[in-house]
């Protein structure tokens, strides 16, 4: 019996999640699709059965079943988006954290030789900044000088250090969901007002940043063993010279196919593999001597708009990778 890819994600998903589908079905794979809202909203039945001869779990939808026994590939695409009609928010909470651990636990259920892009606890562990900031100092990338910090007076000394060009971004992440909204949380150049309301991260450690000034800036997206280089060029639009990823302005960016020095992209793999990730989105700085800083590596990030702009065939890798089952 042939085996089945797993793809876990969510129906609000889009371009992403079809166009891997559509090309896994033409290849003739078995697939099949959990969208984690329509398992919450009853629309695919779970199942996990565990008894004295066997433990399996089994997902239905459409008429269409996958046991645990039948996976070879799971992708993790962004399955934790549940959309609960819920009004209380202390229940809403509770059904959340209580659906999280549910699905978490069928996940460790999977035997060891199934692929993963990417297992969720490699994920978890390898979204922490300071974690990948030090693996990518210690591997021999260039990182900008970098603090966090719950006293003022350290921002204060740091920012005279960096001759006032320190930037503040989220150590986490960078939204703010309030259901039906969500506010972005951008990097952001901190001036001598900032300054002034320093007091508001004694109850909340936050992270400070050396300004690299650049050129421009690569996404370097990396699924197993395949590298595509993004150049995005930021700094003609005074909107995205901070931060290119502004909603409103990163889809007139321009982007171009490029490439990266052999020793920076074998850092790159070294890294992936020592976070035991099969994806990585490595997002890198250039300045005007040509040299390349290391900000930070999204184990999970977009890709798609990178190739409708520029024709690099990331979802072929991916594509490909979870029909073979890893590298």
């Amino acid at each position: 019996m042939k085996k089945i890819i797993l793809v876990l994600t969510n129906s609000e998903d889009g371009i992403h999640s079809e166009v891997v589908i559509e090309k896994l079905l033409k290849l003739d794979e078995k697939v099949f699709r959990m969208d984690s809202d329509r398992l919450a909203k009853g629309s695919i039945k779970v199942l996990f059965n565990s008894s004295q001869l066997e433990t399996e779990f089994i997902f239905e939808d459409k008429g269409k079943s996958v046991s645990s026994k039948e996976i070879k590939s799971v992708w993790y695409r962004r399955p934790n988006l549940f959309n609960f009609s819920i009004k209380d928010p202390i229940q809403k909470i509770y059904a959340e954290k209580e659906i999280l651990s549910f699905l978490g636990g069928l996940w460790a259920l999977l035997p060891k030789d199934v692929f993963w892009l990417s297992n969720p606890n490699s994920l978890e562990c390898s979204r922490k900044k300071i974690y990948q900031l030090e693996m990518a100092r210690s591997f021999g990338l260039k990182i900008p000088k970098t603090i966090i910090s719950n006293n003022p007076d350290d921002v204060r000394d740091f920012y005279k250090t960096c001759n006032g060009k320190i930037i503040f971004k989220a150590i986490y992440h960078e939204f703010l969901d309030y259901g039906k909204k969500t506010f972005n949380i951008p990097t952001t150049l901190v001036t001598e007002k900032h300054l002034e309301n320093l007091d508001l991260i004694r109850t909340l450690p936050s992270l400070f940043q050396e300004y690299i000034e650049k050129e421009y800036e690569l996404r370097v997206t990396v699924v197993g063993e395949k590298i595509f280089v993004v150049k995005i060029d930021s700094q003609k639009n005074p909107f995205t010279m901070v931060d290119w990823r502004h909603p409103d302005y990163i889809d007139k960016l321009s982007y171009t196919q490029d490439e990266i020095p052999n020793d920076i992209a074998n850092i790159c793999l070294k890294m992936l593999k020592e976070l035991n990730l099969s994806f990585g989105a490595f997002d890198f700085v250039v300045n005007s001597k040509g040299e390349l800083f290391f900000l930070e590596v999204n184990p999970n990030g977009q890709w798609y708009w990178l190739e409708d702009k520029t024709g690099v065939l990331i979802s072929d890798a991916i594509t490909n990778i979870l029909k073979e089952g890893g590298v």
